[in-house]
């Protein structure tokens, strides 16, 4: 590929490290600019807060964004017992003084409660949609909202670490040390996976209600989103130096890596000309289905019903 920071025609995904402090657009933008391709989107955002996993769509590859939000996600927390925020984590200050902070056994007990399906009341300081406003922007104002539950999907919640810190309230701020006059708090390290659209911030607020003692976030690393880990991100400074001196390509997923968990099939040169024109094909298997020619080239995505393939997505054309 020439080192004119264009990305291959039918473009891919790249798993970038978002730093501490970043906002997820805020990494987009910098992508786009280093890669000098117009089309570029996240896959699900990651608070400024947090850092870690930040799956990018680039060129066509935003077709199949939807796909890479859905997967499952793996996050390292640290949650900090006896004390509440009203962001749920570092972003806003305490709104009381600390309360005694159970042991590691009391939260060991209350976890299963807290896997599996459930609802789960988004955090008032979030992207969620009220009346067309951002949540966070409400909350800002001083505005109290009535967010509704969302049904996610905890499918483990382990705790991994534990250690005791003290802590105080002095002048509205959390402040951190030790000595007389300071709270003996619970730092806790879990390790969750679950599915997308579940807020940690908000499990640590139900796990520090459901002992009593309240609960916020205080550290955040995601290290999974499907088939994208931590060990394997890219570096901001890495896919700049990628996309200038022209191997951005090496650095990029598959677009059909975003529906490797849907059946496959290959269809024969026939079929793949009437597919590339969005006529149906006859066929028995129901669902939505990944299509290849004989070379293993994409060709898109067929939903079957009733003996019938309808082209969804037609990657490749006749």
């Amino acid at each position: 590929m020439a080192g004119d920071g264009q990305a291959p025609p039918d473009g891919g995904f790249v798993n970038v490290y978002k730093p501490l402090g970043a906002g997820s657009t805020q990494v987009v933008g910098r992508v786009r600019r280093a890669v000098r391709v117009r089309r570029v989107g996240h896959c699900g955002t990651l608070d400024p807060l947090a850092w870690g996993v930040l799956p990018l769509a680039i060129g066509r590859a935003t077709r199949l964004s939807r796909f890479v939000l859905e997967m499952p996600k793996t996050y390292e927390a640290a949650v900090l017992f006896g004390v509440e925020t009203p962001s749920h984590d570092l972003e806003t200050e305490p709104t009381a003084e600390p309360r005694p902070s159970p042991g590691p056994s009391a939260v060991e007990q209350v976890l299963p409660a807290f896997t599996g399906a459930m609802e789960q009341r988004p955090p008032e300081y979030s992207a969620v949609r009220v009346g067309g406003v951002r949540a966070y922007r409400s909350a800002r104002a001083g505005r109290r909202l009535d967010l509704q539950p969302r049904r996610v999907h905890v499918r483990s919640l382990r705790l991994v670490s534990v250690a005791r810190i003290g802590i105080r309230v002095d002048h509205g701020r959390l402040q951190f040390g030790g000595g007389a006059g300071w709270s003996d708090a619970l730092l806790a390290g879990l390790r969750i996976e679950c599915s997308s659209g579940t807020y940690i911030r908000a499990l640590a607020r139900d796990l520090g209600a459901a002992l009593g003692c309240g609960a916020m976030l205080f550290g955040l690393i995601r290290t999974r989103v499907g088939p994208f880990t931590l060990s394997a991100a890219t570096e901001m400074w890495q896919l700049a130096s990628a996309a200038h001196e022209g191997f951005l390509d090496t650095l990029l997923y598959a677009p059909d890596t975003a529906v490797e968990h849907l059946p496959s099939a290959i269809l024969s040169d026939m079929d793949r000309v009437d597919f590339g024109h969005g006529r149906p094909l006859t066929r028995a298997a129901a669902g939505l289905h990944r299509l290849y020619d004989g070379r293993g080239d994409f060709l898109g995505l067929a939903h079957g019903r009733c003996g019938c393939w309808t082209p969804r997505l037609v990657w490749t054309t006749a």
